[in-house]
């Protein structure tokens, strides 16, 4: 335990992790704040809103009409504010829509932003692939200000990519730090240090990961509840972020494995970051090297097709990626086994690389 609380003080002291992970924390507002609510826009009654006022005008807007999605309540939302028409070039959305127009328009019209068509048709809930999905799950749809959850899961991956870049940053040096001023034959030179010291090492860095994953995931939540709230959980994911997936799944169900493969991302980056710093020699080699392992699968991705995309989607840098979930999530559990193999084969490799520097 000694040993364990040694390794955790000098990861968490080390004044890269502080500069970073506060330089991290204030990225991860930044786009928040920039790149979230300050996308978000809303017409009311001939009013333009854009930003924090648009998110608060959506959600005050939503809460007349909160709950089961029927024909009647899409009429009643149509009747008070009409269908969007307007959009303009490189501009994302319609620019004279609100969150209840821009959803009925989305779901019960033929009208696409995204395409440029403009809404000429309208359709009940039943002819709708909305309603189709939600009778095959025998669920009712239910209308809420949903935005946070959307803006959660974009958050997620971002909040992810910072969190592995401060892994790197952080646990490479665990082991080579050790080579790199000499100290092996002094800790090896201990019955505690020949026992005690690898798995303290290893314990610390996953405390040190799991820290990490659960600061970003409570930024997250803190920022989505307080500015959007957390309405809308209940519908299934395609209506929470507007992504249509090959099967319905409920929005809980997708974040529960959203949020655990993000997890098993972050874990196993830290496996394989234990490993490169096991055979590395100095501190700042092994954080190239840890970095390279885990930027090099995209490369990878861009000229290797076939049964090689089912690796690289393994791992970590992809795993944290939304839209990758979304391709792999019908063997999303495929996906984690390999992972969990090679992070576990990566482990083990560094482990007895570290040991047999005792015998050199």
């Amino acid at each position: 335990m000694r040993l364990y609380k040694m390794e955790l003080f000098k990861l968490f002291h080390n004044k890269i992790f502080k500069v970073g992970m506060l330089a991290a924390t204030g990225l991860l507002f930044l786009y928040f704040w920039f790149a979230e609510v300050g996308g978000e826009i809303a017409t009311v009654d001939g009013k333009f809103y854009s930003g924090y006022e648009a998110v608060q005008m959506n959600r005050k807007i939503t809460e007349e009409f909160e709950g089961d999605l029927t024909d009647d309540k899409v009429n009643q939302i149509i009747e008070k504010y009409g269908l969007p028409a307007k959009l303009e070039e490189n501009m994302p959305g319609w620019r004279d829509g609100n969150f209840l127009n821009d959803l009925v328009t989305r779901y019960f019209t033929d009208g696409a932003w995204e395409k440029g068509v403009l809404p000429t048709k309208r359709y009940s809930l039943g002819e709708t692939e909305l309603g189709k999905a939600y009778d095959e799950m025998r669920e009712t749809p239910y209308l809420a200000y949903s935005t946070g959850w959307k803006v959660f899961v974009e958050m997620l991956q971002f909040g992810s990519i910072l969190g592995s870049i401060l892994i790197i940053c952080g646990v490479s040096t665990i082991f080579a730090e050790e080579s790199q001023t000499k100290m092996l034959p002094l800790i090896f030179s201990t019955e505690e240090g020949r026992r005690k010291d690898v798995p303290a090492k290893i314990l610390a860095s996953f405390t040190f990961t799991i820290f990490i994953y659960m600061w970003f995931m409570l930024v997250n939540f803190a920022l989505c509840g307080m500015i959007y709230g957390l309405k809308g959980s209940e519908n299934i994911s395609w209506m929470v972020l507007s992504q249509p997936m090959l099967q319905p799944v409920l929005f809980l169900k997708y974040l529960g494995i959203l949020c655990a493969l993000a997890f098993q991302a972050l874990l196993s980056l830290c496996a394989v970051t234990l490993c490169v710093s096991a055979y590395q020699e100095s501190s700042f080699g092994a954080v190239i090297v840890a970095a390279v392992c885990w930027g090099l699968p995209a490369l990878i991705r861009m000229f290797f097709g076939g049964i090689i995309w089912l690796i690289v989607d393994s791992t970590p840098i992809f795993l944290v990626m939304t839209g990758n979930v979304n391709d792999i999530y019908e063997i999303w559990y495929i996906v984690w086994g390999i992972n969990a193999c090679f992070a576990t084969g990566c482990l083990v490799k560094g482990v007895v690389s570290y040991k047999t520097k005792q015998f050199t």
